[in-house]
């Protein structure tokens, strides 16, 4: 390493100075400091070898016999000495030391001379007469530009070398490629890796733009560094400001560079800060960014019930001020956003209505572990896993499993219901997370629905009315002041609510229990109520002690039905299995459709999967024909059975299905409905034109379809075909079950017996069951329910003759003023729990 410093006209005529420090100056003994070496760095001129001139030596020593000084060029590889007289030895000038520091750095190849850089920056000070080194501003200025060249130098290089050495390594192949192409490539490769590439570029521009702008101020003008690069940086900051510059040319001309080069640096700076606000609000419109909620609903999946379930949760979100759910989906936030904002905009009575609770969506794949992650699942409440609508039944229900293991692997996860579309694959839920999932098989939920409700026309209400949030829903709640008490004891204990059953403190769940069940420490109440803070437990004044003589106990013997099913379902072989557990032996089950019969007993063994139907109470008859078709309806003829005929007036109960054969041909929930609503208009003709050519004398035995609808839109199109209550919103169930169940899930035990045939259902019972009314006709309600409790029967609402379901909403689940009296009379209906 060498030094670089001036010699004074009088120390080169003293031999013995020259080889020592000669630089008095706290410039030189700060270069030499840093350098570590104390040789003296001269230039040559005025000597009669013209290839000397202007060249840098340094000098070795003194030949006193000689007279001159031996030295040896910067440039020479050899180390050749030369002899040079005093007379052609120069002083060294600024310019000089600023050609000597680049010219040396780049021979050398080495960004570690760089900091020579910082011995011009100090001898401009000192020529300036600055006594900077009591100014701690110039010693940080300094040290910045220091550290920003020489970074940005070693990148510079070291892109350079790597550029040079893949450029060199194509030489001679077919196709060979510039320095240009291969700069032009490496831009290309930051600026697609790395998202600060703009950023880091724009800087760089503007440190190279101020610092060398500052140094051509400082050489051009009387400015310190700082001063220089602080009027360098407002010239880069506001063009405007370059018009006070000092006068002088060669000033103004530097003034009016670093301003154009400013104005460039801020033309980049919004474009690219234009690009990354338009980036930023793109990843927001698609849902990128991460969900800070926690005690929020997370939704997996979106189908034609996820406004439905938005709507329960909404409602049960009400008493508490509101929530939050968090939809993740593989679809399009906007396309998400869209179909909510729709479903808002819709006429009054059907619109959906948030009411308080927040709904974000997140576009994303919910298997992935890092999408789930993104939307704080295991900080949420419970998570609601929707069955795809776009794959078939064993392939959804694969897809779930996975989904339910994607959960489980993240840890501790919260309560976690799952739809699945064919019951027999539920028992793998139960084999992979049986302690937080819980399985809600859609198709079969709402065909046990539906059977229910075409042997008891009006349960379709009621059942209805249990599901959703918008009346009275099942709570479970522990009363210690209950505690001791028998089950028939706190049938009258509740103003605002209707005691059903108990969860024991070991997690069992008793619907109907007997009279004399006791309530233990730590088991909890099962009620109807509007919400879980609308009841409380009564003094107990009310006397339920009272004699009140009801007529004797009579059987109800089942009796044999007809029944029509029109239309096919998926999961048929399990409705039909379910529906011979209801009726009695002898009943006849006519399937009316477009299957033919070969392929269907293909499908009711669903492909070999299952065995053949054993049924011990049901005779199924087949009909192939298209219930769209007035003329197949008119006639029923079955192709087994010695082609037997039925009419539609002799069938007890008719379900009219969203046709399975329909959606797997593309068909939408709108068209599936357009056929039911078809169908349905077609047999109330054929019923009132058989009824009118009977005439008055001849009665006919009324029959009211049940209707499965799926879109929550076609309610309206219902009472045009004189439907009334007779239909079932299956979408809407489902969603109203799942939203439920995701709120407790113990409500999906509770679900799971009132809709077998096993165990409690729902009734609806005449109120002369449980009252003589030719004795006594005016009672309250909880008269009747302890008259219920009885025959082992829950009363959870009643209704009165001549009103229909659906006028008596109110009533028929968990009414008011339980312990007033009211006028009975017959054809008053009573909605019962009851084992049978």
């Amino acid at each position: 390493m060498v030094i670089m410093t001036t010699v004074e006209p009088e120390n080169l005529e003293d031999p013995s100075r020259v080889l020592q420090d000669t630089s008095s100056s706290w410039p030189m003994r700060t270069v030499a400091a840093l350098l570590g070496v104390k040789r003296t760095i001269v230039k040559i001129e005025g000597t009669n070898r013209h290839d000397l001139n202007g060249k840098f030596a340094h000098i070795q020593a003194y030949d006193p016999v000689k007279g001159r000084y031996s030295a040896i060029l910067l440039d020479n590889t050899e180390d050749e000495i030369i002899y040079l007289p005093p007379t052609s030895i120069k002083q060294i000038n600024i310019l000089d030391a600023t050609w000597f520091a680049i010219s040396y750095a780049w021979q050398a190849q080495s960004l570690d001379k760089l900091y020579i850089i910082l011995i011009v920056l100090l001898a401009i000070s000192w020529r300036k007469q600055d006594i900077f080194i009591h100014r701690m501003s110039e010693i940080v200025t300094v040290a910045v530009l220091l550290l920003g060249v020489s970074f940005i130098g070693r990148f510079i290089l070291s892109e350079y070398n790597l550029v040079k050495e893949k450029a060199e390594s194509m030489v001679g192949t077919r196709n060979p490629i510039s320095i240009l192409e291969m700069i032009e490539y490496r831009v290309e490769h930051y600026f697609s890796t790395s998202q600060w590439a703009k950023v880091a570029l724009l800087l760089t521009f503007t440190f190279i733009l101020i610092s060398m702008g500052a140094v051509a101020l400082a050489f051009c003008g009387d400015d310190s560094i700082s001063g220089a690069v602080w009027l360098a940086w407002t010239f880069v900051a506001d063009p405007g400001t370059h018009a006070d510059a000092p006068e002088g040319f060669l000033v103004r001309f530097v003034s009016f560079s670093i301003t154009l080069g400013g104005m460039l640096i801020f033309a980049l700076m919004i474009g690219i800060i234009s690009d990354y606000i338009g980036n930023k609000i793109d990843e927001l419109k698609k849902g990128k960014s991460r969900v800070i909620e926690s005690d929020h609903t997370v939704m997996l999946g979106w189908t034609d019930k996820s406004i439905a379930i938005i709507q329960q949760i909404s409602l049960a979100n009400e008493s508490e001020g509101g929530g939050t759910i968090v939809v993740l989906a593989d679809a399009p936030k906007e396309d998400l956003e869209e179909h909510l904002a729709l479903a808002m905009s819709q006429e009054r009575g059907s619109a959906l209505e948030l009411m308080g609770t927040n709904v974000v969506f997140r576009s994303g794949n919910p298997l992935e572990e890092s999408e789930l992650q993104r939307v704080s699942v295991l900080t949420a409440r419970s998570v609601i896993v929707l069955s795809p609508e776009s794959l078939s039944p064993d392939e959804a229900d694969a897809n779930q499993v996975r989904q339910v293991m994607a959960l489980k692997a993240l840890g501790e996860c919260p309560p976690v219901v799952v739809e699945v579309q064919d019951v027999d694959n539920s028992e793998l839920f139960t084999l992979v997370a049986p302690d937080f999932a819980e399985v809600i098989v859609a198709h079969d939920l709402i065909g046990r629905f539906m059977l229910e409700c075409a042997r008891y026309p009006g349960l379709a209400c009621v059942l209805e009315s249990m599901m959703g949030f918008e009346g009275s829903e099942f709570y479970f709640e522990e009363w210690p002041e209950l505690k001791g008490k028998s089950f028939l004891e706190i049938t009258c204990r509740f103003d605002d609510a209707i005691p059903i059953g108990i969860k024991s403190n070991s997690g069992e769940v008793f619907i109907n229990p007997k009279n004399d069940h006791i309530i233990q420490e730590g088991d909890k109440i099962l009620v109807l109520a509007e919400d879980n803070d609308t009841y409380e437990v009564n003094d107990g004044s009310y006397e339920t002690n009272k004699r009140i003589e009801s007529p004797p106990a009579a059987e109800d013997a089942k009796k044999v039905e007809k029944i029509m099913f029109l239309g096919w379902r998926r999961d048929m072989a399990d409705l039909i299995t379910q529906l011979d557990g209801y009726v009695a032996k002898g009943s006849e089950l006519w399937l009316f459709n477009t299957v033919p019969v070969e392929e269907r007993n293909e499908l009711l063994k669903d492909q070999g999967h299952k065995s053949e139907l054993k049924l011990d109470n049901l005779l199924v008859y087949n009909v192939v024909g298209n219930p769209l078709i007035r003329r197949d309806l008119s006639r029923i003829v079955s192709v087994d059975h010695d082609g037997e005929t039925v009419s539609l007036d002799e069938v007890d109960s008719i379900l009219i299905l969203a046709d399975s054969v329909s959606i797997e041909n593309g068909a939408t929930v709108m068209s599936c409905d357009s056929r039911s609503l078809s169908t349905l208009d077609i047999q109330k003709r054929l019923y009132d034109e058989k009824k009118e050519a009977l005439g008055s004398s001849t009665s006919i035995k009324p029959v009211s379809p049940i209707t499965e609808i799926l879109d929550s839109r076609t309610r309206s199109l219902l009472d045009v075909v004189s439907c009334g209550s007779a239909y079932v919103m299956s979408n809407q169930i489902i969603s109203s079950v799942i939203a439920q169940v995701s709120e407790d899930r113990d409500i999906n035990a509770v679900l799971r017996e009132l809709l077998t045939a096993e165990g409690s259902e729902t009734y609806i019972r005449s109120v002369s069951k449980f009252v003589d009314l030719k004795k006594e006709d005016k009672m309250s309600f909880w008269d009747i329910a302890l008259m219920a409790r009885q025959h082992r029967e829950v009363a959870i609402g009643y209704k009165p003759a001549g009103m229909g379901f659906r006028e008596a909403s109110l009533l028929i689940i968990n009414p008011p003023d339980k312990s007033l009296d009211r006028q009975w009379a017959p054809g008053d209906e009573i909605i019962t729990f009851a084992l049978d």
